[in-house]
């Protein structure tokens, strides 16, 4: 399993040393930045925010490492472990000062090769291991997953995705911060994927490194890979660097799934127009899936196609039609009941033409809730996500935190 350690030290010598012990690690891929922590100031957060182990080299005498060690350790993200490299001949009360300052464990230096890589290893296997044990076991709950496909290209299916997952976090609160639901959206439009520029988010790699190394993601990678902004909703995006459709395998997929639907109680993912094998993991764990179209003929005969190839394999999967860019009309005319016997279904949910609301939202790179909260646009997703979460309620058996 991959293992992503930042070294910290201003001294050269340290940092090839122990970033060649690390090495020994396996699945340990080592990142050196040859800087103080006090040095990296509030960069040192972005770098450790991409690390499951942060190392740095620090002597605690140093009032301005130990107040940039705090400020770093109190925005830690969930499993990170966080190291301190110090004189091996420190006072005891200097090491706890470490402590306090957030540190989890003090490594002396010089150490041998052997007992870094068995420190280090030991505490990445703990976290590992607490993550794990957090989202499983008998009372563990089984979130809901939502696959969001499209029957043409620029039907807006990103904008309903992306949207309905900002509301099915069913905000509480006097001023509706706090999220009442634990949601994820998973953008696996590995090349074109757009779902990190409609919330202005800064790259995000983490597909990408799942497709390139094979590995299987388990629950710390994932808290270590994912976004969370402040509304409460967590973002798995797609590369901004070109990667090919066919470099993730199902089985990667298949794990990732299953632990997201551990993780959360409710999960969004955008899928990728492409019809490629690693989709049929996705379909496998999905609880419903919706189709975005409109009423054009290449829609309604794409939608048709899309339906026989995914209910081929997962007859039973619930599929529903959201008609995009038209408010649900008072009376069906001839062709919406033409297109309605075509498809063998009737359309529940519409969602209005609204492009002024659906622009705003992306030019500020936030939800449509948080721009345009009076907006037909808004109304009509949040009436999709009311339906949404009153037939597919989360599990009462919750454990996660």
């Amino acid at each position: 399993m991959h293992n992503s350690i930042l070294l910290i030290s201003s001294d050269g010598a340290i940092s090839d040393r122990v970033g060649e012990a690390l090495s020994k690690i396996e699945g340990a891929r080592v990142a050196t930045e040859a800087a103080s922590v006090s040095q990296l100031n509030g960069a040192a957060v972005k770098m450790a925010a991409d690390h499951d182990v942060v190392i740095f080299a620090t002597d605690p005498s140093n009032a301005a490492d130990l107040t940039a060690i705090e400020h770093l350790t109190e925005q830690r993200k969930p499993g990170t472990v966080y190291l301190a490299l110090t004189d091996g001949d420190l006072p005891l009360s200097k090491a706890r000062a470490l402590t306090r300052a957030g540190v989890d464990d003090v490594l002396p230096y010089p150490s041998s090769t052997g007992e870094l890589v068995e420190v280090v290893g030991s505490w990445i296997a703990r976290r590992r291991a607490e993550t794990e044990e957090r989202y499983s076991g008998p009372s563990a709950a089984t979130g809901k997953l939502i696959a969001v496909s499209q029957a043409r290209g620029g039907i807006g299916s990103t904008t309903v995705a992306v949207n309905l997952a900002d509301q099915l976090l069913q905000r509480k609160g006097t001023f509706k911060k706090e999220a009442g639901n634990r949601v994820c959206i998973v953008d696996l439009d590995l090349q074109f994927g757009t779902v990190g520029d409609f919330l202005d988010m800064d790259e995000q790699e983490g597909l990408l490194q799942l497709a390139s190394e094979h590995f299987l993601p388990d629950a710390h990678w994932i808290e270590q890979t994912i976004v969370r902004l402040p509304s409460g909703l967590s973002v798995l995006a797609a590369p901004r660097k070109f990667a090919p459709l066919d470099s993730l395998q199902p089985e990667q997929i298949d794990a990732l799934m299953k632990t997201l639907k551990l993780m959360f109680d409710y999960v969004v993912v955008d899928l990728p127009r492409a019809l490629v094998s690693w989709v049929e993991p996705v379909l496998a764990e999905t609880d419903r899936m919706y189709i975005v179209m409109d009423m054009t003929v290449p829609a309604v005969r794409a939608a048709r196609r899309l339906m026989d190839f995914v209910l081929a394999d997962n007859a039973q999967l619930p599929i529903e039609l959201i008609v995009n860019h038209e408010k649900k009309p008072m009376m069906l005319r001839e062709h919406h009941r033409e297109a309605q016997k075509a498809l063998d279904t009737s359309f529940t949910h519409w969602i209005a033409h609204d492009p002024k609301a659906a622009r705003e939202a992306v030019d500020y790179g936030k939800p449509v809730s948080e721009v345009a909260g009076r907006s037909d646009l808004y109304k009509g997703i949040a009436a999709l996500a009311k339906s949404t979460i009153a037939e597919l309620p989360k599990s009462k058996a919750s454990v996660r935190v």
